[in-house]
């Protein structure tokens, strides 16, 4: 519920406690939670909210961008909730409280926020802070004289919004070059350095595979941090020389992917 003026909870409130009299238990009473989504404008159009206590769902909407400097409101109950808060997807599909990436697509840019909010009194507050989910990988082969064919494969395919962590299943995807011989890709948070890159020579019909997820654990990639880095991968595939460098995320920073 987005509320155009700060005086309509007073009035929300006061009706909710129409059959809340001070002879009632008040801990039976809702708790009114505001929640600022106020940060969320630079990350994506649309923020799907979703809420749960004690197993059940308490809270379940989607806030579009032109809402987003209106506190949303939401009657929930009094103790403990938990939510989360995740951005607009494109390619994946949100099922229940997984989100998860479809066969032959890469992650979207995935944007999340997960709190525990103490609901005790009439009123609680939060500011949802979204947190980046996906490593934007830009990879460059340096040899101009063969066209590659390339599959990246891992064993990570979505994540629990519950927790914010990765779910186990088969993720694969084919990225695309440009005219400058770049590959641009989006990996989902990994829970192991099981990632796999397939490079078959076009001309020959080769194909070899290599370790990718040991290379970038080489360079102490963190793949539980709360927002994920970014990463460079140099090929020279004449000398089989691989270089991966991690590029430091820096909220506001833009990427040059192909969609």
């Amino acid at each position: 519920m987005m509320k155009p003026y700060r005086t309509l909870p007073i009035i929300l409130f006061a009706a909710s406690l129409l059959s809340c009299t001070v002879k009632e238990d008040r801990d039976v009473c809702p708790c009114w939670l505001d929640i600022d989504l106020s940060g969320c404008g630079r990350f994506t159009d649309m923020v799907s909210l979703k809420g749960w206590s004690s197993g059940n769902g308490v809270l379940g909407e989607n806030v579009y961008r032109a809402d987003y400097e209106q506190m949303y409101e939401a009657e929930v109950p009094r103790g403990q909730i938990s939510y989360c808060a995740s951005s607009e997807l494109k390619t994946s599909l949100q099922s229940g409280m997984s989100v998860i990436i479809p066969e032959g697509e890469q992650s979207d840019r995935l944007y999340a926020y997960r709190a525990d909010v103490i609901t005790l009194g009439e009123t609680a507050f939060d500011k949802v802070r979204l947190h980046k989910q996906f490593a934007a990988v830009t990879m460059k082969f340096e040899d101009e004289s063969n066209d590659y064919h390339i599959v990246i494969r891992s064993g990570w395919n979505g994540m629990d919004l519950t927790t914010l962590k990765p779910i186990k299943g088969s993720f694969s995807f084919t990225p695309e070059t440009n005219e400058e011989r770049i590959w641009y890709f989006r990996l989902p948070r990994q829970g192991d350095a099981n990632i796999w890159m397939d490079v078959t020579t076009v001309r020959t019909g080769r194909t070899e595979t290599f370790d990718l997820g040991g290379l970038i654990a080489r360079t102490g990639y963190d793949w539980t941090a709360e927002d994920l880095d970014d990463i460079y991968i140099g090929i020279d595939y004449a000398t089989a020389d691989i270089t991966v460098t991690i590029l430091p995320w820096k909220e506001g920073s833009s990427y040059n992917e192909i969609q």
